[in-house]
């Protein structure tokens, strides 16, 4: 099972993040602003945002494993007509929205899995592991997406090429997951109480500054190290990639570390170090800083913080909320995600008003500060739940 959640995710991952390379090439190509490119990445992640609490609606009354495949199904559909269409704005925006649409639901049915089927004091570990397929993902998509468009002259080629083990994995998906279903659907009322939860609430918000600054990183980290630093296409998306390397043992590290030592200890030390890491990206210069630096924030961010925050959510869940882990995955998903709509975009915006990326950094190292002041008032694993 685990094995299968984590292929899953490397492909979503490698499929989104195939396009950060390119975003300043399909710019040129098209004639559109940075703000204009930044949107077709927010596209994306506006419909992926949209549904992620029905999708964990569908899976607490239908079963996760049936929604997961007929959504998955849907995200490869948007990913190959990125490839053979996009030839235009308005149809890479149509497309790359699809795209979100059909893997909006992962997400919710991933870690509803997992975490329906886990023991709690494994909960960290295992949300850890599966987080190495964002992480082998991530690195993929950028490092091919550059050397790709190089080799074929045409953005869309990687794309093409990308929709394939998208199909390929649903395999996996049919012959290996578990069928998890409720035996009751929580009332609305239920439902209610889920959505009203304070600490829920402030775990939700704490990560997504935390995602807030991966993605601007992420998104537009290759533009910046072509712009700003010197380097090549190939280069800049290759160097961005290495933000997800040191993810791969850091999600583990800092799952496993919650599941021993409580999931506010942990999360207090990993989240401003992660902010740490991003200002200093604003200072390095030459390549070994450069590197260095992305490495020190790859092992700080997104898929290393996410394992502690969903875990921890998790065990509320399990306590105050029984029967209602598709709602409540989907709730955060879709609370920290709605990062990724806003950080392209502004971060793109910021860049056009002020001519660097720099500023758009920054905002993010501000908002990762203050969601450690919010984690402060969050009880922990043994405070009142």
């Amino acid at each position: 099972m685990i094995l299968a959640l984590i292929l899953g995710w490397a492909v979503l991952y490698a499929d989104r993040t195939a396009l950060y390379p390119l975003l300043s090439v399909i710019a040129d190509s098209l004639g559109i602003s940075s703000a204009s490119a930044g949107a077709i990445t927010s596209a994306y992640f506006l419909l992926y945002v949209l549904p992620q609490i029905p999708s964990g609606f569908a899976a607490d009354r239908w079963g996760a494993k049936r929604v997961l495949i007929s959504m998955f199904a849907l995200s490869g559909l948007g990913i190959l007509g990125f490839g053979l269409f996009g030839t235009s704005f308005p149809l890479l925006l149509f497309f790359s929205a699809l795209h979100g649409f059909g893997a909006s639901a992962y997400y919710p049915c991933c870690f509803g899995t997992m975490l329906s089927t886990v023991p709690p004091e494994k909960r960290g570990l295992s949300s850890g592991l599966i987080g190495i397929g964002m992480a082998v993902g991530t690195i993929g998509g950028m490092a091919v997406s550059g050397p790709l468009y190089q080799f074929f002259g045409s953005y869309r080629i990687p794309f093409i090429l990308l929709a394939v083990p998208s199909v390929l994995v649903i395999l996996m998906f049919v012959k290996y997951l578990p069928d998890v279903r409720n035996d009751v659907s929580p009332s609305l009322a239920a439902y209610g109480r889920l959505f009203r939860d304070r600490d829920i609430w402030k775990i939700n918000i704490a990560t997504f500054t935390s995602l807030y600054g991966f993605w601007a990183a992420a998104t537009w980290g290759p533009t910046f190290l072509q712009a700003e630093r010197g380097f090549s296409l190939a280069q800049s998306g290759l160097y961005t990639g290495l933000i997800a390397l040191t993810a791969l043992p850091g999600g583990i590290l800092w799952g496993r570390l919650s599941d021993r030592f409580g999931r506010k200890r942990t999360a207090l030390f990993v989240l401003p170090a992660s902010a740490a890491g991003l200002f200093l990206l604003t200072r390095a210069q030459g390549t070994p800083a450069i590197m260095a630096t992305l490495l020190l924030f790859g092992l700080f961010s997104n898929t290393a913080f996410t394992p502690i925050a969903i875990s921890w959510v998790g065990d509320i869940v399990s306590r105050r909320h029984p029967g209602s882990m598709g709602a409540a995955v989907g709730f955060f998903n879709g609370s920290v995600m709605s990062s990724a709509v806003l950080a392209p975009l502004l971060s793109g915006f910021l860049r056009d008003v002020t001519g660097s990326l720099v500023p758009a950094i920054i905002a993010g190292v501000v908002l990762m500060i203050a969601g450690t002041v919010l984690l402060l008032f969050t009880p922990g694993r043994a405070g009142n739940e």
